[in-house]
Parts: C-alpha cells; structure tokens; sequence
C-alpha cells in the first residue's frame, strides 16, 4: 500500500503546481475513472431481476468509485489554480463546485468558459512543475 501511496499520491495531493498539458492530460484520465464505474453499475443493473444483494453492492462499489474521481479532479484544478494564484489557490477552487442551480449554470457558463480556456492555456510564471 506504501508502494501505491508514494508512486500515485502526489496526484491527489493539494499542494504544487501543473502545467497546462498535464492539466489537459489529467482531464482526459478521468475516463480511466469512468469506465470502471459505468462496468460496475452497468452489471449491477443488469443483475437487479435475479441477484438483488450482488447488484446492490456492484452499484454501490460504482458509486463509490466515484469519490476518488473527484478528489482527482478537484486536486488536479487546484494545482493548475496554485500555479497563477499560489496565495489564493483554495478560494479560487471554490466557485468550481457546482451548487445544482440551473440559473446559475446559465449565467455562468461563459465567464467559466473564460476561465476553463484561461486555466488550460495561460503561461504561469512557475518554472518547473512539481506536481
């Protein structure tokens, strides 16, 4: 377990910086998160009219992969975030939560748009990338 924690857990981490690329990058594996959940929710389903105790707990191992895909997602955001505004990196992480609030996504949806394309491709003044 020591061996995982050290090789994989500086990318669920808060704390250093990344770069656009690996922002990008880091994006697309969240369909390595994905994949997972949709195979063991999908049997799950599949199996709720015959073996409602292995569906339930198939669903619910999918459901709970979805924790870690989070965590990733909003560690990868705050090291791109630390990287512009590394004293205002957690409150800038703040606002990319999202509240379920559709007049909100409307409103919003071209200011973080702006600010998705700003994080991707905008220079950091930070040298070389830890994280």
């Amino acid at each position: 377990m020591n061996k995982l924690k050290t090789k994989f857990g500086k990318y669920f981490q808060f704390k250093n910086t990344t770069n656009g690329t690996d922002y990008f990058l880091r994006g697309l594996a969240l369909i390595l998160f994905i994949i997972p959940i949709g195979i063991f929710v999908g049997v799950g389903v599949a199996l709720i009219t015959t073996n409602t105790v292995l569906a339930g707990l198939l669903v619910g191992i999918g459901g709970f992969g979805i924790i870690p895909m989070i965590w990733f997602s909003l560690a990868t955001t705050y090291k791109r975030i630390n990287a512009f505004f590394p004293n205002n990196a957690g409150w800038l992480l703040a606002p990319t939560l999202p509240n379920g609030d559709y007049i909100t996504y409307l409103v919003l949806a071209i200011p973080s748009l702006i600010w998705s394309l700003y994080l991707l491709f905008g220079n950091s003044k930070v040298e070389k990338h830890i994280g």
